[in-house]
């Protein structure tokens, strides 16, 4: 996963930093988000995720989410590969639609900040495209179906299969106060047959794993978990 990789080693250092676009449609100035003084979040269930939290945080003055438009990430460490910027443009979209579609039944999301409001953006900072013949013929054999079941109970992608690189920071809707952050490879569940039909097939797919993740985890939390 060539750039992708060295990113997951690099975030894993105490002063690691998240590296997020400062808005949507502009040059990219990033903006560093020091998590030294943050509590890792342990309980993410993708180990390719690496997020945490303001010690300070208190879901329970929570009770909205607005989800802003991703954007794309213009800096150095970008990894798009041979992607198109319009396919990159429509990933990003696909994101944005996916989270609102994944958590809107289940979480109040609003239009607009304010109190007791979280704000979430996400950037989309790179995309590692499928080899869709090696990935499907490999999968669709006896020995590829078995390669991919292993792949799915260690929670990896499967051989050939594509992904995605995200960034995310949840703020305070009001105060601008950072209250979550996080940067995830997510791909298609190893198992999908479809994640390797097209080159962006497994992009596309990733949008929605992401956003399923990030739901289940906001349920096991508001559950107590």
């Amino acid at each position: 996963m060539r750039q992708l990789k060295k990113r997951i080693a690099a975030l894993a250092t105490v002063t690691v930093a998240v590296v997020l676009s400062a808005c949507a449609g502009k040059p990219a100035t990033p903006e560093l988000v020091n998590v030294s003084g943050m509590i890792p979040i342990t309980d993410t269930k993708l180990p390719t995720t690496h997020a945490y939290e303001t010690p300070t945080f208190e879901r329970g003055r929570y009770h909205g989410l607005l989800i802003e438009p991703a954007d794309l990430y213009r800096g150095p460490e970008a990894d798009f590969g041979s992607t198109s910027l319009a396919d990159q443009e429509m990933i990003a979209a696909k994101l944005t639609a996916e989270f609102r579609r994944v958590l809107g039944p289940d979480f109040n999301l609003v239009s607009a900040p304010g109190p007791g409001i979280v704000r979430l953006h996400m950037t989309l900072m790179g995309i590692n495209a499928s080899h869709p013949v090696l990935s499907t013929a490999l999968r669709l054999t006896p020995a590829g179906l078995v390669m991919s079941a292993g792949h799915t109970v260690r929670d990896k992608p499967a051989n050939f299969v594509g992904s995605i690189n995200v960034a995310g920071v949840a703020y305070d809707s009001q105060s601008g106060q950072v209250l979550v952050a996080a940067q995830a490879i997510v791909s298609p569940a190893a198992l999908d047959l479809t994640s390797g039909v097209t080159p962006l097939r497994a992009a596309e797919l990733s949008t929605t794993r992401a956003a399923e993740n990030f739901r289940d985890y906001l349920l096991r939390k508001r559950a107590g978990g």
